[in-house]
């Protein structure tokens, strides 16, 4: 282990807590609103259509009144919703953070009220929660949990809601000072009809959203929280017969709202949520999120993102494969802090690994808002690889300018240090982005980027590619249907046009996407999208062999999402991609089906199957190889929540790949693709992912888990059909394990 016990600290750190004494609330979080305090509170009435983007007023028989008001333990929130029961009424059960349309609201809060970040938390009519932590304007990142109340009560003539969010969910600035200016959100999503409405008539859709809330003065309070949380897993694998166990110990201390520290020692972080399952061809890597609570927790000041999907801090990292190839790393302890001096945010983040392949990471950020307009923020990061003899250093500098309340700019310049032996390697990048919003109809964005051949943040971070310039603009029209006999609510058009080049010369392939979002009065969605794109060279398929030269070709997609026919609601895609030398196109039609037979029961099925005739294939140094290809995708997700606090989960997941009639092709130097007259071998790929999932929720932020996964991949070299090809994937099992984990706070 590398750093010092954290155990020592613990014992200190329980004693200032028990000395910590916290007001008590007069309000009860019972969804009834008949404390006379909701009298004092902010009102909140004037919602408006955001989503279709319409801006109207809501229909009759939904009015929404939100209040607000400061307590003690912390912010109280109220919502009063008209809906009588000729209004349909969807409130399936659902697990935390699950996105199926269901009647629910949802309050934003940026507690520093300088458009950073911001906590949205959500309750539906079932009474189930999600929360969220938002950052860069819209980015939503649903993996962060937290403990807080909500209580719903219902009635003939429509609902009300109760939320306390805890001063403890998060740190802030200047909490010496008796009141504090926030930023807020009210939203409320009409499930029967898809339809959002909001105060502020603003949406995660455009390009400003924290920027836009709604400033408020409240009181605040201070207070402590000090939380540890035991646990101990024991996972058994049929496949070796062997079980293994292991213990340890997760710790929060915040002793005001300025600082909090997070501590984990000999830590299990295995997942209890399975990664969806891909089998993937491409020389750019696979995105996964991280569902572990100790890198998801308070991690917003950590979200650092680059354009095309790029993260200078991906916390998947920790813990992820070992250099020497022994399998996933095991974390002896890792700690994080989060805190603010002065106006100045800060968050520390580091972890340890064991073993002689072990690896040490080190990350810290600071945010400073120069004003209300303007912040400035750094982050660095030291990953240490000593396995590899490779030190890794990352460095950027992020500015926020939001001059008025039609413009905003953000901009952010680079740079990485990687020692590896003796030698190092200096790379460097920077990326500018423009919004302008001249009205509710119109949107606009410009992007700018510039990323060195040498640059590379993907030690701690993720990183699709360097050596890129890329220019892109992309404007955004949306028409409003006010006759109340039009099919149509809302018309949203997208136009966007993307130039690149690399750091070397060579011109990539430009494109040119329109996409058209229709949504109908009856709450059903329609997508349609169309891409071209120009002759250009692909400088990543041969993996640093040399350029090939791609002809031009086009794209398009069509998808439906159904609203909610009584027990059922659906959605289907039509897309057609090329994926090989040539233009054709492969065609892929897919539907899920999603099915409520009862409010504690949820069943979603999908089937995606996609052929084509022309899919090109690296095989290595030059060598490629040009494929007809049928490849295939299912899965079936059943949520069940037979009592209170019980939830069982089904998930299993199906992906096959069939290669046939292939040709060996050979990579020139001028950028052609040869056809070497050589046939290649069929093969098929089956890949299959099961778990079965029981959660007991004991308490707050207390769980007892058990589960049972089982699964694999194998490649074949002869014909098979589909039955054959789905009857072996059942009888996969290169994973086979039973998990049984329980975590408990105290």
């Amino acid at each position: 282990m590398r750093f010092p016990s954290l155990l020592s600290c613990a014992a200190l750190i329980m004693a200032a807590a028990l000395s910590c004494n916290l007001a008590q609330a007069a309000i009860k979080v019972d969804g009834k609103l008949d404390e006379a305090e909701w009298a004092q509170a902010t009102r909140f009435d004037a919602f408006r259509i955001t989503e279709p983007f319409i801006l109207s007023a809501p229909d009759a028989g939904t009015a929404t009144v939100a209040r607000m008001i400061a307590t003690p333990q912390g912010i109280a929130v109220s919502f009063m919703l008209e809906q009588d029961t000729s209004i349909k009424r969807v409130k399936p059960l659902l697990q935390r953070d699950d996105s199926t349309k269901a009647d629910r609201v949802n309050f934003i809060i940026d507690f520093d009220g300088d458009g950073l970040s911001a906590y949205s938390f959500t309750v539906g009519l079932s009474g189930s929660v999600s929360d969220a932590v938002i950052t860069n304007e819209n980015s939503q990142n649903p993996d962060w949990d937290t403990d807080w109340k909500s209580a719903v009560t219902e009635s003939d003539t429509g609902w009300q809601v109760e939320l306390l969010i805890p001063w403890t969910v998060t740190t802030m600035r200047n909490t010496d000072k008796p009141n504090r200016t926030v930023g807020v959100y009210f939203g409320r999503l009409l499930a029967g009809s898809d339809v959002l409405l909001a105060s502020p008539s603003i949406t995660l859709q455009r390009g400003r959203f924290l920027s836009m809330l709604t400033q408020v003065h409240i009181a605040q309070y201070k207070t402590a929280l000090f939380h540890y949380w035991p646990y101990v897993t024991a996972n058994h694998n049929f496949v070796d017969n062997k079980t293994r166990t292991r213990a340890g110990v997760d710790v929060f201390w915040k002793p005001n709202q300025d600082f909090q520290l997070s501590a984990t020692v000999n830590p299990d972080f295995g997942q209890v949520e399975s990664d969806a399952l891909v089998i993937n061809f491409d020389a750019l890597e696979t995105f996964f999120s991280d569902k572990r609570p100790f890198f998801t927790e308070n991690q917003g000041i950590f979200n650092v993102n680059t354009p095309n999907g790029g993260r200078l801090v991906h916390t998947r990292r920790i813990g992820g494969p070992a250099d020497d190839g022994s399998g996933a790393s095991d974390i002896d302890a890792a700690v994080k802090l989060n805190g603010s001096f002065g106006r100045v945010n800060v968050g520390v983040l580091a972890a340890s690994e064991s073993g002689s392949a072990g690896r040490t990471f080190y990350i810290g950020r600071l945010q400073y808002p120069v004003s209300p307009e303007l912040s400035v923020g750094y982050l660095g990061s030291l990953t240490e690889r000593p396995f590899l003899e490779r030190s890794a250093m990352v460095q950027a500098v992020d500015v926020k300018w939001k001059p008025n309340e039609m413009l905003a700019f953000t901009g952010q310049v680079l740079g990485s240090s990687v020692k590896t032996g003796a030698t190092r390697v200096n790379g460097s990048g920077a990326w500018f982005k423009a919004t302008l919003a001249p009205s509710a109809n119109w949107n606009h964005e410009l992007e700018l980027t510039h990323f060195d051949s040498e640059l590379n943040f993907n030690d701690i971070g993720y990183q699709r590619r360097a050596s890129v310039n890329t220019v892109a603009g992309v404007s955004e029209y949306v028409h409003r249907f006010s006759a109340p006999d039009s099919v149509l609510r809302s018309s949203r058009w997208q136009a966007q046009l993307q130039g690149r080049s690399n750091d070397h010369g060579d011109r990539l392939p430009s494109t040119f996407t329109l996409t058209s979002y229709q949504n109908l009065r009856s709450g059903d969605l329609a997508f349609l999208q169309v891409g071209l794109q120009s002759e250009g060279a692909d400088d990543l398929i041969s993996r640093n062999n040399g350029l090939w030269i791609k002809e031009r070709r086009a794209s398009a997609e069509a998808q439906f999402v159904s609203r909610r026919h009584g027990d059922f609601s659906f959605s289907a895609v039509l897309s057609f991609q090329p994926r090989g030398l040539s233009s054709d196109l492969s065609r892929l039609a897919g539907v899920t089906l999603n099915w409520f037979p009862s409010n504690a029961l949820k069943v979603v099925a999908s089937f995606q199957p996609e052929w084509g005739d022309d899919w090109l294939l690296w095989e290595g140094g030059r060598k490629f190889g040009r494929y007809a290809r049928r490849s295939d995708y299912a899965n079936l997700n059943v949520s069940w929540f037979p009592k209170a606090r019980h939830e069982v989960r089904l998930k299993a997941e199906w992906v096959a790949v069939r290669a046939r009639e292939g040709r060996a092709y050979l990579l020139q130097p001028s950028g052609e693709m040869l056809d070497s007259n050589l046939v290649r071998p069929a093969f098929y790929i089956n890949n299959f992912g099961l778990q079965l999932r029981y959660q007991y929720k004991l308490a707050p932020e207390s769980d007892l888990f058990v589960a049972y996964s089982r699964g694999g991949s194998e490649r074949l070299n002869h014909m098979i059909g589909t039955s054959d090809l789905i009857s072996d994937a059942l009888q996969l099992r290169k994973s086979d394990q039973l998990f049984a984990k329980l975590r408990y706070r105290f």
